[in-house]
């Protein structure tokens, strides 16, 4: 498993007022889309392309192009529809499918009550959204999800992550063909499962309480 904390001031601008209690709902959820396209840099350098040759007005020229099949962007509902915008705007031709899962806020396990995928991911690269990476588990049944489906490349780009999290992730995907790119990498959890000093629920100060 290969990590990547994206260590840029903007992002590190754009997280602090994040974190602020303060921010409203619609300041929050314009700083989530800019700050994904941000990470979403980060997390398609390895995004395969093939050569290609334009012509340009002057010459031919050589370059490159998205390969196909085309990646697959996944964000995880609720919290990482707030991050799909950033994403697509950089990758506009990537399909796009939907993963719901909810924590079990007594077990901290993961459930699946959603999903919107194609049955065969065969040679597919998958982007995984989740804001929070803080237990690892709904992360960890994700990723497991798309390679069961026959993905043989997922990046996931979280904004926060905690130490207890990523180790969780590393146990649990070894040998896996995975890259987390992230924002930051937090002190701990708490006992509520809650990343330290993170940012909160992101669901909820995405969307409001429901």
């Amino acid at each position: 498993m290969r990590v990547h904390v994206a260590d840029h001031p903007l992002i590190t601008h754009k997280l602090t007022v994040l974190r602020d209690k303060d921010t409203s709902s619609p300041v929050f959820r314009s700083l989530v889309e800019e700050l994904m396209t941000l990470l979403a840099y980060e997390g398609t350098r390895g995004v395969r392309v093939e050569a290609v040759t334009v012509q340009t007005p002057v010459s031919a020229a050589q370059g490159v192009r998205i390969s196909d099949p085309k990646p697959l962007v996944v964000p995880i509902l609720r919290a990482g529809l707030g991050m799909l915008e950033g994403m697509v705007k950089l990758l506009p031709t990537a399909e796009v499918g939907f993963l719901g899962m909810a924590r079990n806020e007594e077990t901290l396990q993961p459930t699946t009550y959603a999903e919107r995928l194609p049955d065969d991911l065969s040679d597919r690269q998958c982007f995984v959204l989740d804001p929070m990476l803080a237990t690892g588990g709904s992360l960890i049944a994700a990723i497991n999800f798309l390679f069961d489906r026959g993905a043989v490349d997922v990046t996931a780009i979280c904004i926060l992550a905690a130490p207890e999290g990523l180790a969780a992730v590393e146990k649990a995907l070894a040998g896996r063909e995975v890259t987390i790119v992230l924002g930051a990498v937090d002190e701990k959890l708490n006992e509520q499962g809650y990343i330290v000093p993170g940012l909160g629920d992101a669901g909820d100060r995405l969307y409001g309480l429901v």
